[in-house]
């Protein structure tokens, strides 16, 4: 019985770590593209590409209901957040320089506020060659402006 209080408050506290964690991350000047749900107005056939949609408002309103009963629940669902934002936003778009700094502060939180978990995740593989050759074939080059590529838009 002692244990398992023991455990349990550890929990508690790994639990409030990750709150605080979203928190800071929430306040990070670079996570603006994660921080609210997608919706249809800002890119269009979001829906279509997909299909487990998390943010981080959605992760708050998690951890205040205390739906996340553990440490790596939380951190899955962080991973779904930056997953889906590689998996929609194409190569060298402003919502992937802005997850690559966001993910490294989180790496650095988790590192420092939780240690003994670790926050690994898998990364998009590199286009094949033949998907590289169709785009070279439509004509997608390199000075083609950011903003109109396929991704989500920063809010005016």
């Amino acid at each position: 019985v002692l244990q398992t209080k023991k455990t349990a408050r550890r929990q508690n506290l790994e639990l409030q770590k990750c709150e605080e964690i979203l928190s800071k991350l929430i306040k990070y000047r670079f996570s603006w593209p994660f921080r609210e749900p997608v919706t249809t107005e800002e890119a269009e056939d979001y829906f279509e590409v997909i299909s487990h949609p998390m943010d981080f408002q959605t992760m708050q309103s998690k951890c205040s209901c205390g739906d996340y009963r553990s440490v790596q629940e939380f951190l899955s669902d962080i991973k779904q957040v930056f997953s889906n934002a590689e998996r929609y936003n194409q190569n060298g778009s402003h919502v992937l320089s802005c997850l690559e700094k966001t993910e490294q502060c989180l790496i650095d939180m988790v590192h420092k506020h939780l240690p003994g978990h670790t926050y690994a995740r898998r990364k998009r593989k590199k286009l094949s060659a033949r998907c590289q050759g169709l785009e070279e074939q439509e004509g997608d080059s390199e000075s083609e402006p950011l903003e109109h590529s396929r991704g989500r838009k920063r809010k005016k």
